[in-house]
């Protein structure tokens, strides 16, 4: 068992689906724009958007980048060029933040850790939304506060943005915190990094690295509390 004060977990495919929430906001911009939704899209859309954040969190792209350009990019592939690919990222974005579909478990772990620690989420993704997607999903009360690169100027894995959380955590110390995350790259490296002990969510059974080693791994959420 892990002897913590303090809980940094991720948000996005550890406590809300991404896939089932970028899915939904695909086919409804896909809607508003006049376009015949097929499900062989979405792994495109998947795919391409992945890669992009890979890059991303190795520093060879920023998160305005990614905006600027996965949606030209992947309408391309479809061989749809009459939609400017900005107009439908803004179009994507405002599904997206009306999406709060939870990873099964994601509740009632946050019930069971808020009842022992303080709770703070940690992602790379804009503020706001996270904000407002955790708040339509009924989680957002049992955080102690929501740090995201946005506010704090930093991306995971950098060290730099789990050194600025714990600043801002009245004294909790890395070795007194845990990182929970489905990322081997942004959360569990990043948590390595500063110190943290780590807990990856793998729930659809990826391939480990043998660079990247987390103190636990889990298949589930509820598997959490034998760990903590």
């Amino acid at each position: 068992m892990f002897m913590i004060k303090a809980v940094f977990i991720d948000i996005d495919d550890t406590l809300l689906d991404f896939g089932k929430c970028s899915e939904y906001a695909m086919r409804e911009s896909y809607r508003d724009f006049g376009i015949k939704f097929s499900k062989f899209m979405f792994p495109v859309f998947s795919e391409i958007n992945a890669e992009l954040w890979r890059r991303l969190e190795k520093g060879e792209i920023t998160k305005n980048e990614i905006y600027g350009k996965r949606w030209g990019i992947i309408l391309a592939e479809f061989g749809i060029t009459h939609i400017d690919g900005n107009e439908f990222e803004n179009r994507f974005q405002k599904h997206i933040c009306d999406s709060a579909e939870k990873v099964d478990g994601a509740e009632e772990i946050l019930k069971y850790l808020s009842s022992k620690y303080k709770i703070y989420a940690a992602s790379n993704g804009p503020h706001q939304q996270q904000i407002k997607r955790l708040r339509s999903a009924e989680l957002l009360h049992y955080f102690t506060d929501v740090f995201t690169s946005e506010l704090l100027g930093f991306q995971k894995p950098d060290k730099a943005f789990f050194d600025a959380c714990l600043s801002k955590t009245d004294g909790i110390k890395s070795a007194e915190s845990v990182l929970i995350g489905d990322s081997l790259t942004a959360d569990i490296l990043g948590g390595i990094n500063c110190g943290m002990k780590t807990v990856w969510f793998n729930k659809n059974n990826r391939a480990a690295s043998d660079d990247i080693i987390p103190d636990r791994t889990v298949k589930a959420l509820d598997e959490i509390k034998n760990i903590i």
